[in-house]
């Protein structure tokens, strides 16, 4: 009973950590999904949300790691004296489908990264666009990310934690 009760609980913090941030919603898929939350997260600067859309054994890796920072979300945005004057916003440009010869390469890349046998059912390959908006500037920045989907969960791919430093 108590372990039904722990993981109803599990659950319900899963769920919210992929809620609405408060702006106008717009129709997200799927895979877009850890980008999308990683995003909002970054904007309210929730670390705990922000290391959520990763794998669980970056994650960890990273939370052991001498360049861990409980508040690594408030630094990934350019946000000077004016935190409520920021914003975050993304755009996915492109994105490709991977093959099973490509899905292979990556549960390899895990296994020899982490010492863990993952099986992933999907991954995408996209271009995303972030836009930072600060005092009627942006600022643009566009990355490669990998999201890969494991059991039910779409995440971020690799151990890339602190590469996504917005400013």
């Amino acid at each position: 009973m108590m372990k039904l009760k722990i993981r109803i609980c599990a659950l319900a913090l899963a769920a919210l950590s992929l809620c609405s941030c408060g702006k106008q919603e717009r129709a997200t898929l799927n895979y877009e999904q850890p980008v999308s939350t990683m995003t909002c997260a970054a904007e309210y600067s929730d670390t705990r949300s922000y290391l959520s859309c990763f794998t669980p054994e970056a994650k960890a890796e990273y939370e052991e790691s001498e360049e861990y920072n409980p508040s690594l979300a408030e630094t990934l945005l350019t946000r000077g004296d004016d935190k409520d004057g920021c914003s975050l916003e993304y755009k996915i440009t492109n994105k490709r489908e991977l093959d099973k010869s490509d899905i292979s390469e990556l549960e390899r890349q895990y296994k020899n990264s982490y010492r863990k046998n993952i099986t992933v059912k999907k991954a995408m390959e996209l271009n995303v666009t972030f836009n930072e908006k600060l005092n009627g500037k942006t600022l643009s920045n566009t990355r490669e990310i990998t999201v890969v989907k494991i059991e039910n969960s779409w995440l971020i791919f690799g151990n890339v934690i602190t590469d996504f430093n917005f400013t």
